[in-house]
């Protein structure tokens, strides 16, 4: 069951409003490479290369049955975003910190194997569809891992790990 989130509603909101007010950014003027500027890196994640890839990823969004830590995984998928992909197209959309705060959930409880494990099908799928950094993906969910074990020492209440 989906619960409502005024911090879904408003990550929604932007997102489709970047979307439409700003489509000079979409995925065939905008986006990163390894190489690109710091705007690129920061802006990334708010760029979505169609409709469908910004409606799935809305999706996803609302299906995380978890608390949402969004400057944090923000912050980790910009990070990411510097490390080398090995895709030679620009990589845009809100998948990075989607699986930064699946990481970051897993790292609290510390069970790296049931992540990897839960998480085989979102990381193995995307090596074979064209166009997707998947890499980047689990640069992100690592990351968030790390950081929910070593920074978020609080108690944590989630139905879902």
């Amino acid at each position: 069951m989906i619960k409502f989130s005024w911090a879904k509603l408003v990550v929604s909101v932007v997102l489709v409003a970047w979307y439409f007010a700003m489509p000079q950014y979409s995925f065939g003027g905008y986006g990163i490479a390894t190489c690109g500027t710091i705007w690129e890196h920061l802006l990334y994640p708010l760029s979505h290369a169609n409709v469908w890839h910004l409606a799935a990823n809305i999706l996803c969004l609302w299906m995380i049955p978890c608390e949402l830590h969004l400057l944090s995984s923000f912050l980790l998928s910009v990070l990411c975003s510097f490390l080398p992909c090995f895709i030679g197209e620009a990589t845009c959309g809100f998948s990075g910190v989607l699986f930064a705060i699946v990481g970051m959930s897993w790292g609290r409880v510390h069970r790296f194997r049931d992540m990897i494990w839960r998480n085989k099908w979102w990381l193995v799928i995307p090596v074979f569809v064209p166009h997707v950094n998947a890499l980047l993906h689990v640069y992100c969910l690592v990351a968030g891992w790390l950081w929910g074990r070593c920074f978020d020492k609080a108690a944590y209440k989630t139905d879902w790990v």
